[in-house]
């Protein structure tokens, strides 16, 4: 059992060689930076449409407000003529306003910590993103001088990307002294 098991970790060990071969880092890298790009710009849209339900929730909570100071003005002035019987009817209409206008205002608590707690990741993230694209430019700005350096080191001829060896240097430095005194032999 224990060979058997060998060659199956050495089969999918080789697999994997493979694959990591065949992938273009640099195209993984292009799709991971896209992927966060849309993963962000759908957090971004996400938050948009929560503000957009806030404000809707405040517009309501706002007109619901109004009725009800109106409500209770015409509460006060009616108990104030003893008219119990439209004091009643005024509370019968107040009350679920009243809680309506409570259920906004709780809902709109709510959507301001979710906007908060999604605009922070959103900000998280968007600077995740930042750095990554940062990283990946850099890595593709290497890249291309690497192949750029071998492309020229293949147009380049032999000779110019050899090392001198001491002998030529010397050789070289003596002719040039020569040519500098004027040809003259010391």
């Amino acid at each position: 059992m224990g060979i058997l098991t060998r060659i199956v970790r050495l089969c999918k060990a080789d697999i994997h060689g493979v694959m990591d071969q065949m992938e273009d880092r640099g195209l993984l890298l292009r799709q991971h930076l896209r992927d966060m790009e849309k993963a962000l710009s759908l957090k971004e849209a996400r938050l948009k449409n929560m503000a957009a339900s806030r404000r809707q929730a405040q517009q309501e909570y706002e007109k619901y407000k109004r009725e009800c100071e109106k409500v209770e003005q015409d509460l006060t002035i009616s108990i104030e003529k003893d008219r119990d019987d439209i004091a009643r009817l005024l509370i019968r209409k107040l009350k679920p306003m009243a809680g309506h206008k409570d259920e906004l205002g709780h809902h709109i608590e709510a959507l301001d910590q979710e906007i908060v707690q999604l605009r922070d990741c959103v900000e998280k993230q968007r600077l995740q993103y930042e750095q990554f694209r940062l990283k990946s430019s850099e890595f593709f700005h290497k890249t291309e001088q690497k192949e750029w350096g071998k492309t020229l080191s293949a147009i380049l001829p032999d000779m110019i990307s050899q090392d001198l060896c001491d002998e030529e240097i010397e050789f070289e430095l003596l002719q040039r002294k020569e040519a500098v005194k004027g040809g003259v032999h010391t």
